[in-house]
């Protein structure tokens, strides 16, 4: 592919530089016998190494790994090295957007939902048993909780919602990558690039950080389209395990009950958590593991991919988590059913000349959106999230690790 493919040219270059590098440490070891001792032989190495790959310089750009410092704008012309000489990890760019490119972000980053999501199923179940009744699990940690929904729900609980979520976040993941890549692909390299001075790249380059939070927003806001529904579907069916007996028939009820303007009508609240969460999620990645990238250049040899992703993956998690708890809370309320003979639940008001149910029970009323945040307070906003933050790591650390290695290995 263009990402990974060097001219001939470049790589007659880079053999030579090795060669060059390698013949003039040999040839120089009897006239400057002081001066190799001085200088390490894995230092000549690195030296040589660097040589070799800076003739990979138009294999393509990339955005972080340092691109956007001072130093790294100097050099020009090495600054897509990285692309080819560190197999890792980044935030690589092709040099075209094409059906081709997209079908392979979107193939990783539906891999990689489907891997990071399905297995934390369990702790998704406590931690929305936690927020939709707060009450009835108070002063229990997770294992508590978990044993309790075993007990008295049956094992089986602990999976709810196994289907909608598989089904949901592979979705999610092709539409969030996808679609993170092509807005990235879009601002950093618009018009004819960084390198020829082309205003929207050049201030895109300038300003990465707000750039990468700003396509994290976009993707998702059209990635949680397809997520809405399914998402609502577990919700109900963790919090009243009678709504339905699974996903495919959850979904159908959701439908026939809400319709499609009132599933619509939720998006507003879900987009509450899931646009800071992949904000955050990504941009800290993509910063993070570029900086660690930057470091690692130095070294006189080259660590292992998993050494280098796993602290930017474990800091993206604890950041998007945090700041997408609050509406996570919200979601989790303002989608959840009220269990039937509850006197109080979070999202709910018992109005007194409200109807009444089949049973006679005054039927509970749902808050609006505003209502419901204000009702629960910064501590009711933030309820579970330490359940939620174990939640979260688990499910970064495996997408985001992944989906890196799943691309590499596409756009190898």
């Amino acid at each position: 592919t263009p990402l990974c493919r060097a001219p001939m040219g470049g790589l007659m270059a880079s053999t030579r530089a090795f060669a060059s590098a390698s013949v003039g440490s040999v040839g120089h070891s009897h006239r400057r016998a002081g001066a190799s001792a001085a200088k390490p032989a894995a230092s000549r190495v690195a030296h040589a190494r660097w040589s070799a790959k800076a003739a990979y310089s138009e294999t393509g750009d990339v955005i972080g790994r340092g691109a956007g410092s001072g130093r790294a704008r100097r050099r020009g012309s090495r600054s897509g090295l990285h692309v080819v000489a560190l197999t890792q990890v980044g935030a690589t760019i092709p040099a075209a957007l094409t059906l081709a490119s997209l079908a392979k972000y979107s193939a990783a980053g539906g891999l990689g939902g489907l891997v990071s999501h399905t297995p934390s199923v369990p702790l998704d179940v406590i931690k929305t048993k936690l927020q939709t009744q707060p009450e009835k699990y108070k002063g229990m940690d997770m294992w508590q909780i978990g044993t309790e929904i075993v007990r008295t729900e049956g094992i089986g609980s602990i999976f709810t919602g196994a289907g909608t979520t598989a089904v949901g976040f592979t979705l999610h993941g092709v539409f969030k990558y996808s679609g993170f890549e092509a807005i990235k692909f879009m601002t950093f390299k618009h018009g004819a690039g960084y390198k020829a001075g082309d205003a929207i790249a050049v201030f895109c380059q300038d300003h990465r950080i707000q750039t990468l939070l700003f396509a994290g927003a976009i993707a998702e806001l059209f990635a949680t389209l397809i997520l809405c529904p399914l998402e609502q579907t577990k919700i109900k069916m963790i919090s009243d395990p009678n709504y339905a007996d699974g996903w495919v028939s959850g979904v159908k009820r959701l439908i026939r009950e809400e319709g499609v303007e009132g599933i619509v009508s939720t998006l507003p609240v879900i987009w509450t958590k899931t646009i800071p969460y992949t904000m955050f999620q990504l941009a800290t990645y993509d910063v993070t593991s570029s900086a660690l990238r930057s470091w690692a250049n130095g070294l006189p040899f080259e660590p292992p991919s998993i050494a280098l992703q796993l602290p930017a993956a474990l800091l993206a998690a604890v950041i998007a988590s945090l700041a997408s708890h609050p509406g996570d809370t919200l979601m989790s309320t303002f989608n959840g059913e009220c269990p039937d003979g509850a006197e109080e639940c979070p999202g709910f008001d018992f109005v007194e000349d409200e109807e009444l149910d089949e049973d006679g029970m005054i039927k509970p009323k749902r808050r609006g959106l505003l209502e419901t945040a204000m009702g629960l307070g910064p501590g009711g906003l933030m309820l579970g999230w330490k359940e939620r933050l174990a939640h979260t790591s688990l499910i970064v650390v495996i997408q985001l690790t992944v989906y890196d290695d799943i691309k590499r290995a596409l756009f190898r």
